[in-house]
């Protein structure tokens, strides 16, 4: 049997606070073998990323997830930072630029906010998939296949009895993603 490897890129300014994105991560780890981990925060504090690293972690692996909250509609800064330097033109794009062709790519993000207001009569005016057009379209200029994204809305716990139900949804988040990726 060959086994998929995941590259798990976590793009999260507070990842050991995090309750949701945490869970995520630890429940796919638990039920999957063949990940390799990039925190990006933790990795590279100071934005500083190493290129070289990171493209030969996506040459290895099948499956590329960017686990982030979302922030201020689109990825965090250090997320951003990685796609300027890393998918880089001649590697991920352009002449030559094929390295990440066929590769599966799946955005996991979270949201604090509730599923009403991702809609178009919402709080925010548009629905989740038009907020990640960008990120769906840097994966198609670099030859990866989108895959749906997974998200989860109210994924903030603001007191005890929240903590139980964010927890729980993140697990049911990671079983979907889970179903993308084996």
């Amino acid at each position: 049997m060959n086994m998929k490897k995941n590259l798990i890129i976590i793009a999260h300014p507070n990842y050991k606070d995090s309750l949701a994105n945490k869970t995520i991560v630890d429940t796919l780890e638990e039920k999957t073998q063949g990940n390799t981990i990039h925190n990006l925060s933790e990795l590279y504090p100071d934005f500083n990323i190493d290129v070289k690293k990171e493209q030969d972690a996506l040459l290895k692996a099948d499956h590329i997830i960017f686990q982030f909250p979302f922030y201020w509609y689109s990825v965090p800064p250090i997320l951003k930072q990685w796609i300027d330097v890393v998918l880089s033109y001649g590697f991920a794009y352009g002449e030559g630029g094929d390295k990440l062709r066929g590769k599966n790519f799946v955005v996991s993000t979270t949201t604090g906010t509730p599923v009403e207001a991702y809609t178009s009569n919402g709080m925010n005016r548009r629905t989740m998939e038009e907020f990640l057009y960008p990120i769906e379209q840097t994966a198609k200029l670099c030859l990866m296949n989108y895959v749906q994204p997974v998200y989860s809305h109210a994924m903030i716990a603001w007191k005890d009895q929240d903590r139980t139900l964010v927890v729980n949804k993140a697990k049911e988040h990671a079983s979907r993603v889970l179903t993308l990726i084996t």
